[in-house]
């Protein structure tokens, strides 16, 4: 790379990498929560007597979507922050 496009790809990859930074804490919190809080209520329903059609696969299916959003922005974080 010559010094215009790494001074270019600098000046659009800090900030981001900033913000996101800023916010891995609450994202962290989030989708971590958003998966334990899932994965429990889904067991919870699904051997309680709440109703004949509760959908556990779809709840256990939205609860794992929270890892795989935790998954997908640590990896776009560690493409944006180099050591």
């Amino acid at each position: 790379m010559n010094r215009a496009s790494s001074l270019l790809w600098n000046g659009i990859r800090l900030p981001i990498a900033a913000i996101l930074l800023a916010l891995e804490p609450i994202v962290g919190f989030i989708c971590g929560a958003g998966l334990v809080l899932g994965v429990l209520a889904a067991i919870l329903f699904e051997f309680s007597a709440v109703g004949p059609r509760f959908p556990f696969v779809k709840v256990l299916g939205i609860s794992f979507s929270f890892a795989v959003i935790l998954f997908l922005y640590y990896g776009l974080l560690s493409l944006l922050v180099e050591d």
